[in-house]
């Protein structure tokens, strides 16, 4: 029975599981965004103001409805998707309208007006979610590039086993993914929608630390310290996963600081591009603002790889310690915490990067970053290993 239950839990709208969990509150933050359907008929409480109420901009009429979609959707797609589809706007807001119908993107594209009578962006999710969540949707132009709407095209196109050229998932408007979205044939989404933040607590005393956040579960359900690039090299931003290893073999350059001294005795000098490659390039450079030697590396064996921004990714890194910057890039996590989190995760899942600009004193503590250990790891079905993963 229990079994029975979780299963249509999943597959509900996550419209309908709105209403049940409006009232949850996170484990870290305050939730203090209503879902879609409360917030567009009154005023909600945000940080203790009343706010006004939600303009949605809905997609179009046709395909608001799950029934009516799915059947005029190849009429829609020859009417409206021809041409480059990276600058068509209409087939834009179609698929968009399709994937949320779907159930693939749960957040739609909307505004308030505040006090003084502005317009402010205000993306509406189906549920209610975390502030850095809220914060993050609102910054993105609503695009092909928007990574929470590339995230939906790639759960789509893993969903559906329909690859763009390359069989890779990039989550861009290739023309079978694209047919494939607006057949009738089309199913909606059975995963739990899920959100990962990577928090590098820059200029605070914390360590740093991953969460993985649950829509269904309405709370963060995996956390770790991890490791994020030195000199800065893991970039803030928000990327979806787009191709997850089992295990891989990484390589590529570590950025080493070096004094200016050292750097201008480099000038000239090559090392290879990886350990072992017969490919050469320059033996220094800068990484943001900082001098560095390039130092040529390859480790086999990286385990449990979730690649978000091109050969970035999180994974397994063995370390003395965790919570502070070590890698070139990518974020690292232990051996035990990053098989829960790739068991939590899957493709599409938007990694947001930043420091947090909302922790309250006493919030967070160094003792709860280990992640649940009632998560179970079994086999999480055929995995293949890549010899000359991306460089990261």
């Amino acid at each position: 029975m229990t079994r029975r239950i979780a299963s249509t839990l999943r597959v509900l709208s996550v419209s309908v599981l709105a209403v049940a969990l409006a009232g949850c509150l996170s484990t870290d933050h305050a939730i203090r965004h209503q879902p879609l359907a409360a917030a567009a008929q009154s005023a909600t409480k945000t940080t203790g103001a009343l706010t006004p109420p939600l303009h949605v901009l809905q997609g179009p009429a046709a395909l608001q409805g799950t029934h009516q979609g799915r059947t005029a959707f190849s009429r829609y797609f020859n009417k409206y998707c021809s041409g480059d589809l990276r600058n068509n706007r209409g087939c834009f807001h179609y698929a968009v309208a399709r994937l949320e119908t779907l159930g693939y993107l749960p957040v739609k594209h909307s505004f308030i007006h505040n006090n003084h009578g502005n317009v402010l962006r205000h993306d509406a999710f189906r549920f209610a979610v975390p502030e850095p969540l809220q914060h993050t949707a609102d910054q993105y132009a609503w695009s092909w590039n928007n990574p929470f709407i590339r995230g939906a095209m790639i759960q789509f196109e893993r969903e559906t086993g329909v690859l763009g050229q390359k069989g890779v998932s990039y989550g861009r408007p290739h023309r079978a993914v694209v047919a494939a979205l607006f057949s009738r044939n089309a199913q909606p989404d059975t995963v739990p929608w899920e959100w990962v933040f990577v928090d590098k607590h820059r200029g605070t005393p914390m360590p740093e630390t991953l969460k993985v956040w649950n829509a269904v579960a309405q709370h963060y359900v995996g956390r770790t310290l991890i490791n994020t690039g030195v000199l800065g090299s893991t970039p803030n931003g928000t990327w979806p996963i787009y191709q997850r290893l089992p295990s891989t073999t990484m390589r590529g350059v570590f950025p080493v600081p070096v004094s200016a001294q050292e750097y201008a005795a480099l000038s000239g000098q090559v090392v290879q591009q990886w350990a072992g490659s017969t490919l050469l390039q320059p033996a220094r450079g800068m990484v943001n603002g900082h001098p560095v030697r390039w130092q040529p590396y390859k480790d086999p064996g990286i385990r449990w790889v979730n690649y978000f921004d091109d050969g970035r990714g999180i994974h397994y890194y063995p370390r003395a310690r965790y919570g502070f910057p070590q890698s070139a890039g990518c974020v690292e996590e232990p051996l035990k915490q990053s098989a829960i989190v790739y068991k939590l995760l899957h493709y599409g899942v938007p990694v947001t990067v930043e420091k947090l600009a909302y922790r309250k004193a006493g919030m967070t503590h160094p003792a709860d970053l280990e992640l649940s250990t009632s998560i179970h790891m079994g086999r999480c079905g055929l995995y293949y290993s890549r010899e000359g993963g991306a460089s990261c």
